[in-house]
């Protein structure tokens, strides 16, 4: 369905505007979609985000401030969702060595074991992720068209 279907409007919309439109309904609907997938394991999107970083770069931990640096949304208060991973035990916090005023966080084994199942359901599978439809060309050229969008 088309994007001014979507939105129910009659009028044609300016392809720049309709682009503009597009995208933020696009990741309105990806972040539903995502989100319903991941209610079944107690976990937010941001929560996601934070054990896929984690699990990235272990067994180095990383720093509230890097973890912030490498989220896809920046706004979240990641020192929040830190804390409650930790409540539930899928990260752990540890005073940096060189740095007592610092804390690293690395990614439990709790944490890897929740991860891959998550994962294990096809949630990041290519072929049940929504935009499967797309050849690898047009996946390609989408990206392009987005790093251009933001540029």
């Amino acid at each position: 369905m088309n994007i001014e279907a979507e939105l129910k409007s009659t009028k044609p919309l300016p392809p720049k505007q309709r682009a503009l439109l597009n995208i933020l309904f696009t990741a309105s609907w990806l972040s539903c979609q995502l989100q319903r997938q991941l209610r079944n394991y107690n976990l937010s999107l941001p929560q996601y985000n934070i054990l896929r970083i984690l699990n990235g770069s272990y067994p180095k931990g990383l720093s509230v401030l890097d973890i912030k640096g490498r989220m896809i949304d920046r706004s979240s208060n990641v020192s929040r969702l830190v804390e409650k991973l930790r409540e539930s035990g899928y990260v752990d916090r540890v005073a940096h060595s060189g740095d007592r005023r610092m804390v690293v966080v690395t990614i439990s084994e709790q944490g890897k074991s929740l991860l891959s199942e998550v994962q294990a359901t096809g949630f990041v599978d290519p072929e049940k992720m929504p935009g499967n439809k797309l050849s690898e060309a047009e996946a390609t050229e989408l990206a392009h068209l987005l790093d251009k969008f933001r540029a």
